[in-house]
């Protein structure tokens, strides 16, 4: 089977489990053979919602439908991954212990949030690190702290990191000597990213979210996390970043279940004006547009019709166009990134400050020293947003 095909089938696959219709997965798992559930099995994997299929699959007694092989290999993969689970709450809970001793107000972020509180189950939500938003006030003394727990910043000085221009890396990614994960990602602001965002990341008022940010008890510790309506746009602004581009279906389920978690209930009249006070409703409305395509129905249709935008730009939809169509890839939303940016001379000055960042966010990007710095990372930078170029003109 060609794997746009069988793509498509894990997409359904996951709808259909994630919004309790059985059936309509038994219809999809008949007559599917081994060799093309083990590709199946891939394409979870990159898709970020095989811990999730397995889980459900498990919980309605559907592994009968598949062969013992790949039932095997999808359990092996989900308890790994409650494994990896465990030891980064295990390792979180000593830093949020140590920032609330230390007197450091902090929120944490996706991962483990959206493991622990919202996802249906602890290990169906995979995490890479454990991110902790604080003020940029403390983060010397939250570098302070981490340190005495044995981890350091190994992507940049935190001097150096702390004179970002805005819109622009605003995190720190700390890791301990010998390699024990997770990795702790300490951000000071929301938006993170070595593309430019600068069209929008000064008008997220921060103040405003720690005000409106809840208390919750995580990894056995109390914490606070953003409240619902601030968690739904982080996701659809963190799910939009070029690097990201919404390529895994993941990203998508996060909103989902951020939504529709029996936890919290969203206030949408709130995420609709807090979208437009932060200047992300356009971001918000194509967001929430793709989780309608592929997750099962969360999202009220007056909502998606308030944001909508008067006229989209061509680049926005064309980049609509495309995830609608299930062609889902990295750097996809550098048109619309760009569509952000009005005029031939603002959209001139955002490439060139894609290609041409200052240095130092490349090296921390690279997680390099700054004497390492030559006219070859510009030359490697260019590559790739060329490369992103391509791969959107070639999809369209």
């Amino acid at each position: 089977m060609e794997k746009k095909y069988l793509k498509n089938l894990v997409v359904e696959m996951t709808a259909a489990l994630a919004g309790e219709n059985p059936t309509r997965f038994e219809e999809i798992a008949v007559g599917l053979g081994l060799a093309e559930w083990i590709e199946l099995t891939g394409i979870m994997v990159d898709e970020g919602v095989a811990f999730l299929i397995f889980y459900f699959i498990e919980k309605r007694n559907l592994g009968g439908l598949l062969p013992k092989e790949a039932l095997d290999a999808l359990a092996g993969l989900y308890y790994y991954n409650l494994k990896k689970n465990i030891f980064a709450a295990a390792a979180l809970k000593k830093v949020l212990q140590r920032l609330n001793a230390d007197r450091i107000p902090c929120i944490a972020l996706k991962g483990l949030v959206l493991a622990e509180r919202f996802y249906p189950g602890f290990a169906t939500r995979g995490m890479s690190d454990a991110d902790v938003l604080v003020y940029r006030k403390d983060v010397r003394r939250v570098d302070e702290s981490l340190s005495a727990l044995g981890y350091s910043a190994v992507d940049s000085r935190v001097d150096d990191a702390l004179q970002n221009p805005p819109g622009y890396l605003t995190s720190l990614d700390y890791r301990k000597k010998d390699g024990a994960m997770p990795n702790i990602h300490i951000h000071w602001h929301t938006v993170n990213t070595s593309v430019p965002a600068y069209m929008f990341s000064e008008k997220i008022d921060m103040k405003r979210l720690w005000e409106k940010a809840i208390p919750a008890h995580l990894a056995g510790t109390e914490t606070r996390i953003l409240c619902p309506e601030h968690h739904v746009i982080y996701l659809c602004e963190h799910g939009l970043r070029i690097n990201h581009s919404f390529d895994r279906l993941i990203l998508i389920y996060d909103i989902f279940y951020a939504i529709g978690s029996t936890r919290y209930s969203v206030d949408w009249d709130y995420v609709i004006g807090e979208a437009r006070r932060f200047g992300l409703e356009r971001l918000v409305f194509l967001s929430l547009s793709v989780a309608r395509r592929f997750a099962p129905p969360c999202i009220p249709d007056a909502v998606v019709q308030d944001l909508r935008p008067p006229a989209l730009a061509g680049g926005e939809k064309i980049f609509l166009r495309m995830q609608l169509g299930n062609r889902r890839f990295r750097g996809a939303a550098m048109l619309v990134y760009l569509a952000m940016n009005k005029g031939i001379r603002g959209k001139i000055v955002f490439l060139y400050r894609t290609f041409f960042p200052p240095r130092h966010i490349l090296l921390q990007r690279g997680y390099a020293p700054q004497e390492k710095f030559s006219a070859v990372w510009y030359w490697r930078r260019t590559r790739e947003a060329l490369l992103h170029l391509c791969a959107v003109l070639r999809a369209h």
